[in-house]
C-alpha cells in the first residue's frame, strides 16, 4: 500500500514549523549537550549509534510495534547476541552494550546478566570466586541473574524465607524454599536465560541466621539448557509492558552448593563452620549492588525523560490546533501551535527544566557514588549510610518524575499520543517497573526519612554528625537539632523575584523546608507519641522535600562550573529558577507550615503563580533547542512525532500502511480469510434466509 501520487503539499508544513523553532535559539545546540550530557554518556551513545547504524538489518526497530511477544523476544535475543558478538570483537564495550540497550528501549533477557549479576561478583566476591564466576560470566560462559525478591516478600528483604544452611558434613550449603510464599518471583533474566542465580537467602550456620546474604546457584545446564535437580524455574508470562524481559519464578528443594558459592568478601564460613566478618564491616555492605542498581537509575532517568519531553515538545510545536485562541498571533489567521497555549506550556516546560536538573543530578551523584565506593573499598564505611539514603532519595525523585513525565507526554500529543507510532506507548510500559523494582518508591522513602530522623535525633542529643551535604544543612538549620533554635533565614523579608534570581537564597529555602519537616516529625513522633505508621505520609513529603533540595543543590553546582560570560547560562539560570518556582508551587501548604516569619504568605504564592507563568512562557521559545541538546537519534526515539526531520504526517500515514493487515501480501491472505469466515455471513444473511428458503 502507498500514498497516493499527487496530493497537495502541506502549508504549513510540521517540518517547516520544526526549523521555524530551532531557528530561535539563542545558544549553540552542540556546546549545550557537550554541558548537559557528560563527556562519558556522550562518547558512548555516539559510538553506540554508529556501531547501530552500520548493521541495519539486525538494529531494526521499524517492525516491533507489529510483533507479537514471542517474536519481541526472539528480535531482543537476536540484538542481544550481535552486541555480544561485537564486543568480543572489540568493537563495542561491555558498558556500551548497556547504552545501546537503552538506544534500542530493548531491556531484553541478556540485561540483568549486566546489570546486577556481574556487579555482584564485582563487589562481594573474593578474588578465588571471582576467577570461579566473574571470569566466565565476563564472558558469558555462564548467564547470571539476582534472585532476592520472593512471591510473598518484596520490599521486607529481612523476611525472606528462602534458606542457605551450612551443611559441615559434605562442606556444602543447601539452599531451600519452604513454601510458595518463598518462590523466587520478578526475577529479570530468570524466566528463559539464565545458568546461574545468585539468590539472596537467610545464612543459616550451626542453628544460629546470619541474615539475607547471597550465594550462587546454578539453575540450569550450560550444555542443554536444561533445569538441574531440585530447581523449578519458568517465565511469568506477559505483563504491563517490559515484555521482552523473561521475568521468571524459582523455586529450589533442597539444592546442593560448594561452600564456595557464598559470596565471601564480607562475610566469611570456615571448612569447620565458623563465621566471621572484616574489622569494622557493616553488614548493609551486602546490599551494595542495591545501591548500584538505584544509582544506574538515577542516571537512566534522565535519559528516559529525555526521549519523552523531546518527542512531545517537537511534536506540539509544530501540531496546529485552532485559530485566535492563543496569544501569539498566527499568520494568515493559521491554527496556533498547540505548545502556544498555556495549558500545555503548564505541562511540558517545568518538565523539560525537571530534566534538565536530573541530567546535572545523574552527573553529580554518579561521581558521589564512586567516591564512597573507594571508601568502602578502602575499609571506611563512614559513607554507606548517607549514600543509601540519599540513593533512595533520588530513586524515587528521578523515576517518579520520568515516569509520570512519560504519561504527560502521552497526553499533551492528544489522540495521536494513543498510537505506538508515537513512541511513547510501549516505552511508558516498559519504563513503568522503575518506579517499583529495586525498592517501591513509597517504601524508599521510609529509608530516607529514617535517616534524616536519627540525624536530628542525634543534634538533641548533642551527638556529633558525620560531615556530608545532609548533615551540612541541617547542622545550619538545627544547630541543636530543633528549628526555633535558629534566627529567621535569609529568605524571610524578600520578594519571590528576589529569592528566585538568587542560587544560594533558593537552596537556603529548600534545606530550611527540609529541616523544618524533619524537625516537626521528630516532635510529633518523640513528643506527641505518634507511631510510625502514623508517621508514613509524613516521611513520603519529607522524603520528597530532602530530594528537592539534593537535585537543586546539584542543578546549581553543575551549573557553577560554567564561566559567567557563558551563552549557555541565560537560559540555564532560567530553567533552574522555573525548577525552584514550580517545586514551591506544586508543595505551596509546605511554605504555609514554615516556622514562625519564615511562614509564607498569600501574596508570596501569587507572586510565585506570576513569575513561574512568565518563565515559562519565555523558556518556550527555547524548548526545542534545548530538547534538540539532548542528541537523540531517530533511532532512539522511534517515533512518528516527534522524528528530527519533522515529516510527521508523511512517517506516520507510511508507517500505518506497513501495518501486516494493511499489507498486498499477507494483509491481503488475512483479509480475505476475515471475509469469507466472519464478515461475508454478515453482509449476506439476509440472502442466506432467501436462498434457504427455495
Amino acid at each position: 500500500m502507498q500514498i497516493p501520487n499527487g496530493l497537495e503539499p502541506m502549508n504549513p508544513s510540521t517540518a517547516d514549523a520544526l526549523a521555524s523553532e530551532r531557528g530561535k535559539a539563542k545558544f549553540d545546540v552542540a556546546e549545550m549537550r557537550r554541558f548537559i550530557i557528560d563527556e562519558d554518556m556522550r562518547t558512548k551513545l555516539d559510538k553506540v549509534n554508529k556501531v547501530l547504524s552500520e548493521d541495519t538489518e539486525t538494529f531494526n526497530l521499524r517492525d516491533v510495534y507489529f510483533m507479537s511477544r514471542k517474536d519481541k523476544m526472539d528480535h531482543a535475543l537476536k540484538i542481544g547476541a550481535r552486541l555480544i558478538a561485537l564486543m568480543k570483537e572489540g568493537r563495542i564495550t561491555s558498558d556500551e552494550i548497556v547504552i545501546a540497550d537503552m538506544v534500542l528501549d530493548i531491556n531484553g533477557p541478556f540485561g540483568l546478566h549486566r546489570a546486577m549479576f556481574i556487579p555482584t561478583l564485582q563487589n562481594q566476591a573474593t578474588p578465588e570466586q571471582q576467577e570461579l564466576f566473574l571470569k566466565p560470566a565476563l564472558n558469558y560462559e555462564l548467564l547470571g541473574c539476582y534472585a532476592q525478591t520472593e512471591i510473598g516478600h518484596g520490599s521486607n528483604v529481612q523476611g525472606l524465607e528462602t534458606t542457605c544452611t551450612f551443611v559441615p558434613e559434605t562442606d556444602e550449603f543447601e539452599v531451600h524454599m519452604p513454601n510458595v510464599r518463598a518462590c523466587k518471583w520478578w526475577i529479570g533474566s530468570l524466566g528463559v536465560t539464565a545458568t546461574h542465580a545468585i539468590v539472596m537467602a537467610q545464612l543459616i550456620v550451626n542453628g544460629k541466621n546470619y541474615g539475607p546474604n547471597p550465594v550462587v546457584v546454578p539453575i540450569r545446564s550450560t550444555a542443554n539448557h536444561k533445569p538441574l535437580k531440585g530447581v523449578t524455574v519458568g517465565d511469568l508470562g506477559p505483563k504491563f509492558g517490559f515484555n521482552v524481559m523473561d521475568n521468571g519464578f524459582l523455586l529450589l528443594d533442597h539444592v546442593r552448593v560448594p561452600r564456595i558459592n557464598l559470596m565471601q568478601r564480607y562475610i566469611t564460613v570456615s571448612r569447620d563452620g565458623k563465621v566471621s566478618r572484616p574489622a569494622n564491616i557493616d553488614p548493609k555492605v551486602t546490599y551494595g549492588t542495591m545501591v548500584y542498581v538505584r544509582t544506574n537509575i538515577v542516571r537512566n532517568m534522565s535519559m528516559v525523560l529525555a526521549k519523552a519531553t523531546t518527542i512531545a515538545l517537537r511534536y506540539t510545536s509544530m501540531r496546529r490546533q485552532f485559530s485566535g485562541k492563543a496569544d501569539k498571533p498566527t499568520s494568515n489567521n493559521a491554527e496556533s501551535p498547540v505548545l502556544d497555549y498555556g495549558m500545555v506550556q503548564y505541562r511540558l516546560i517545568p518538565l523539560l527544566a525537571k530534566n534538565y536538573a536530573m541530567f546535572a543530578t545523574s552527573q553529580a551523584f554518579l561521581k558521589h557514588y564512586q567516591e564512597c565506593m573507594a571508601e568502602l573499598n578502602s575499609g571506611n564505611f563512614a559513607s554507606l549510610k548517607e549514600l543509601h539514603a540519599t540513593a533512595c532519595g533520588l530513586k524515587r525523585w528521578t523515576s517518579d518524575v520520568a515516569i509520570y513525565g512519560i504519561d504527560t507526554c502521552r497526553h499533551v500529543c492528544g489522540g495521536h499520543g494513543f498510537s505506538q507510532f508515537s513512541g511513547l506507548n510501549e516505552f511508558f510500559g516498559n519504563s513503568y517497573p522503575n518506579i517499583i523494582w529495586e525498592g517501591d518508591n513509597y517504601v524508599l522513602s521510609q529509608q530516607t526519612a529514617r535517616f534524616l530522623i536519627t540525624q536530628v535525633r542525634s543534634l538533641r542529643k548533642g551527638k556529633a554528625l558525620a560531615d556530608n551535604q545532609t548533615t551540612a544543612y541541617l547542622r545550619k538549620h538545627l544547630p541543636s537539632g530543633h528549628i526555633e533554635s535558629v534566627p529567621g533565614p535569609a529568605f524571610v523579608g524578600r520578594s519571590i523575584e528576589s529569592i528566585a534570581a538568587d542560587p544560594e537564597a533558593q537552596l537556603d529555602l529548600l534545606s530550611y523546608r527540609a529541616a523544618a519537616m524533619a524537625s516537626e516529625l521528630v516532635d510529633q513522633m518523640d513528643k506527641e507519641g505518634q507511631s510510625w505508621n502514623r508517621s508514613l505520609v509524613a516521611m513520603q513529603r519529607l522524603c520528597d522535600a530532602h530530594s528537592d533540595y539534593i537535585v537543586s543543590s546539584y542543578f546549581r553546582r553543575h551549573l557553577s562550573t560554567l564561566p559567567a560570560a557563558s551563552p549557555l547560562l541565560p537560559v540555564l539560570n532560567k530553567l533552574a529558577a522555573l525548577f525552584f518556582l514550580h517545586t514551591l508551587e506544586q508543595h505551596s501548604s509546605d511554605l504555609f507550615r514554615l516556622p514562625g516569619r519564615a511562614a509564607f504568605t498569600t501574596r508570596q504564592t501569587a507572586e510565585i503563580d506570576g513569575l513561574l507563568t512568565q518563565l515559562i512562557e519565555e523558556v518556550r521559545e527555547q524548548a526545542v533547542p534545548l530538547v534538540d541538546s539532548f542528541g537523540l537519534s531517530d533511532l532512539h526515539l522511534n517515533s512518528a512525532l516527534g522524528r528530527s526531520d519533522g515529516q510527521v504526517y508523511e512517517n506516520y500515514l507510511e508507517w500505518a500502511m506497513e501495518d501486516p493487515l494493511n499489507r498486498d501480501d499477507i494483509g491481503m491472505a488475512i483479509r480475505t480469510e476475515w471475509f469469507n469466515k466472519y464478515y461475508k455471513p454478515v453482509l449476506h444473511s439476509a440472502e442466506a434466509k432467501k436462498q434457504a428458503k427455495l
